[in-house]
């Protein structure tokens, strides 16, 4: 009795665990994902290596580097007040609301709502190295 009860539940573990893993997109799955979120802020933005700035500045090699420090690119007073790099946190209140983070901004995006899809385009940024 004992193991029918534990060849029954050994599938359910993996179920368990198939699922655990498929709520937490991969890095990689996430990049995929977040590319085609992309598509919005490509209207301004350019993301290919050595391309000249759109609108907004390129984007290609940004992650970890200085926030408003793009060269030849012309930032706002706005956010060239702001210090730091680009990491996950300060590109995710960035994307959520431009004018909140740095009130005055040029970016005229009313900001990324969805949590999910803000880190999917992290992850596709972070891939344009």
């Amino acid at each position: 009795m004992g193991a029918g009860i534990m060849s029954r539940s050994v599938p359910l573990r993996a179920v368990v665990a198939i699922l655990g893993v498929l709520a937490v997109p991969a890095p990689a799955l996430a990049a995929d994902i977040g590319e085609s979120g992309f598509v919005q802020c490509a209207a301004c933005h350019p993301a290919a290596a050595g391309q000249p700035h759109g609108v907004g500045p390129n984007l290609h090699g940004r992650f970890g580097q200085a926030i408003a420090g793009t060269p030849g690119f012309v930032f706002s007073r706005a956010l060239r007040k702001r210090e730091g790099v680009w990491t996950e946190a300060e590109l995710d209140r960035w994307l959520a609301d431009p004018q909140a983070y740095a009130p005055g901004t040029k970016m005229a995006y009313a900001g990324l709502k969805d949590p999910a899809q803000r880190r999917a385009v992290i992850e596709y940024l972070k891939t344009l190295r």
